[in-house]
């Protein structure tokens, strides 16, 4: 299994900073090994789509979310990364995962 990271996702990524990136990228690589992430560090987000999940990053700057998807035998697809704001996905959070998720599955 490979990891994938969105264009617009790797932009978004690359305004954390470092030390959440290198987080960001051994849980991505502990992914990748099999290993199953859990709460605190990763939440499922069933109710915008199956396979989505959220990276939940602390640092000195703040909390930063990764939103990937593990497609089955396939890769697993970054989607989205963002410092947090607000205590709940708000609905234009929502509805950019949805859109970028339509693009993976055709």
């Amino acid at each position: 299994m490979e990891v994938l990271i969105l264009k617009q996702a790797k932009k978004e990524l690359l305004r954390a900073p470092k030390e959440i990136i290198m987080d960001v990228y051994a849980l991505l690589d502990d992914l990748v090994q099999g290993k199953q992430l859990g709460l605190p560090i990763s939440r499922p987000l069933f109710s915008i789509a199956r396979g989505l999940h959220e990276l939940r990053l602390s640092g000195r700057a703040g909390e930063y979310r990764v939103f990937y998807v593990i497609k089955t035998g396939d890769a697993i697809y970054v989607l989205h990364a963002a410092q947090k704001k607000k205590q709940q996905l708000d609905f234009k959070t929502a509805d950019l995962l949805r859109s970028r998720l339509k693009g993976l599955y055709p």
